[in-house]
């Protein structure tokens, strides 16, 4: 996240506005921080069968066709970032769970079967976390927009806070909030 501020922010205000220029020179700077997100997102338990770069140019895509809204600055736009490539996993991962459930059926080997049983347990936990960050998000947006950053965006302590403007020590107090309203929330 080195690339300055403004040159940048104007950018993509362009990019989203539809003009093609600013897209193809937005594209350079802002591909190494959004395959860092895409990349944090699919690592790790419960990670959905997507490659990081077919994550990356979707939600790249989804946020090309979204309706266009000012850009605060270029963490406003990875934070959007973040939250499209969150969307595109769990939607993912509700069509493979909705498949594992009867669509497309296929007949399994008690091998093929013993093996699999670990995946849907991950992605459940997944799809429930997801339900809880929703609750969060009716409750206290800037919570749960605090564990986009984190959880999905892969970011650091010091880049959320300087992403939401507030200090590391604030960014640590919010993050225990959040991750004690989602483990009450994933406990029920």
């Amino acid at each position: 996240m080195s690339t300055p501020t403004d040159g940048l922010t104007a950018l993509l205000q362009a990019a989203r506005d539809g003009d093609p220029a600013a897209t193809a020179a937005a594209w350079p700077l802002i591909y190494p921080e959004l395959r860092r997100i895409a990349r944090a997102r699919l690592r790790g338990p419960g990670a959905p069968s997507l490659a990081t770069e077919e994550l990356l140019h979707e939600g790249f895509l989804r946020l090309a066709a979204a309706p266009s809204a000012p850009l605060a600055d270029r963490h406003h736009f990875y934070a959007l970032a973040a939250k499209a490539m969150r969307h595109i996993v769990i939607d993912h991962l509700r069509r493979r769970h909705a498949q594992a459930r009867g669509g497309d059926w296929q007949a399994l080997s008690w091998d093929t079967a013993v093996v699999d049983l670990a995946a849907p347990a991950r992605e459940e936990r997944l799809l429930a976390l997801d339900g809880a960050l929703q609750a969060l998000d009716a409750l206290e947006p800037a919570l749960a927009q605090l564990v986009e950053l984190r959880f999905f965006g892969g970011y650091t302590e010091a880049e959320t806070a300087d992403a939401l403007g507030t200090s590391e020590r604030t960014v640590r107090r919010q993050w225990a909030k959040a991750r004690a309203f989602l483990l009450v929330q994933l406990d029920d």
